[in-house]
């Protein structure tokens, strides 16, 4: 009799002892799940990627920008758009226009690191004329923005940065003549209201 008392509670202890084991793997379990749901969520929060090609609503922000530069000063001489865009990342401007410049105008990191993913990467645009840019004033593409020299607006776009909302955008555009020597450039912040893109600086700017 004694010696099943002893089994018996032998018996207890060592499932007491199974049960106390089980605690510290199901915590485990519940923290790894957490994790996991923790960083599905910072994964579905993340600004996109800007896509390999440029699309549309670009093209939009583009044909806006071009129309409001010019609204108030229409231009008497030719216009000459650049056929790719050119790489601009405020991760590697730290005099003229840096990520610490844009951030202090109020625009989101998560627009600025789009930017700078980009690393040197061009863009071509569509097949002369690009169907999606469209402005009121006849306009030509150059591969080359080594122009003769002259009057002209040379106009040049990198790509545009879209909030998940796709109601602000951060992009940079110059506006340069004669072998770029004269002309300036900008980061633009646009909000989307009404239907219509309004822009606004980004906090730095630069001449030529």
């Amino acid at each position: 009799m004694r010696s099943d008392r002893h089994g018996r509670k032998n018996m207890g202890a060592v499932r007491s002892f199974g049960k106390l084991m089980k605690r510290p793997v199901l915590a485990l379990a519940a923290t790894s799940a957490a994790l996991a749901i923790s960083l599905g969520i910072v994964l579905l929060i993340r600004a996109p990627r800007i896509p390999s090609t440029i699309g549309d609503e670009e093209y939009g922000v583009y044909s806006e920008w071009a129309t409001s530069h010019f609204s108030k000063n229409p231009p008497q001489v030719p216009i000459y758009v650049l056929s790719r865009t050119f790489k601009f990342n405020p991760f590697e401007e730290p005099n003229t226009c840096s990520h610490t410049m844009i951030q202090k105008a109020g625009v989101a990191g998560s627009l600025i690191r789009q930017l700078g993913d980009l690393g040197d990467a061009e863009f071509l645009f569509r097949d002369n004329p690009p169907v999606g840019l469209r402005i009121p004033w006849k306009y030509k593409l150059t591969d080359s923005p080594d122009l003769p020299p002259g009057k002209f607006h040379l106009l040049a776009f990198s790509r545009v940065a879209f909030s998940r909302d796709r109601r602000q955008a951060l992009f940079a555009v110059s506006d340069a003549c004669a072998y770029g020597d004269c002309g300036s450039g900008e980061a633009v912040y646009a909000h989307k209201s009404g239907g219509k893109w309004r822009f606004g600086s980004a906090g730095c700017f630069w001449f030529y």
